[in-house]
């Protein structure tokens, strides 16, 4: 009988020093235009145009008048010649509103899909989206020979900046 109840206590005391020990788990979802011009917010890497780095511009709205909170820096490769698609590789930097100075860490492919939808995977994130990870659902909604839009519309658990140990004491090690 003595050692039911040592059994116990020691299950209670495992699940309180988990949960004690718990990440915070907080949810992200949203809807936000990626605006991507051609010859403003992209460059080439070498002479042949399979490799771009990007600056797109994010706003808060489609149209003229919505308020840029950010941009989607990163790169851009012409991986599939066939089926047209780009690996897309980019940080979405958030400048402005509530997630200013938190990035997301975002990867995968975009063009060709006769839809002009498609999905990104989230894989990290720093500031407020600190540890994140979850799905980017994309589609275009304007195209022209110059500039592109994107309604994503992220959905990503994440876990506060005030939730992880900061780096001290000697050589860097978490205290």
């Amino acid at each position: 009988m003595a050692s039911y109840y040592a059994i116990v206590v020691l299950s209670v005391l495992a699940f309180f020093i988990t949960a004690g020990h718990a990440l915070d788990e907080l949810v992200l979802q949203t809807t936000l235009y990626i605006k991507q011009t051609r010859a403003q917010d992209q460059r080439t890497v070498g002479t042949d145009s399979t490799a771009i780095i990007i600056n797109w511009v994010s706003k808060d709205g489609q149209d003229a008048t919505s308020n840029t909170i950010g941009h989607a820096e990163g790169l851009t490769i012409y991986a599939n010649l066939a089926q047209n698609f780009w690996v897309t590789i980019m940080d979405m930097v958030f400048e402005g509103g509530s997630l200013a100075g938190s990035t997301l860490k975002a990867m995968g492919l975009h063009g060709g899909m006769s839809s002009g939808r498609g999905q990104w995977y989230i894989m990290g994130g720093t500031g407020e989206l600190t540890m994140a990870q979850g799905i980017i659902n994309y589609k275009i909604i304007q195209e022209a020979s110059t500039s592109r839009t994107f309604e994503i519309c992220i959905s990503s658990y994440y876990t506060t900046k005030y939730t992880i140990p900061v780096c001290g004491g000697i050589g860097g090690i978490f205290p």
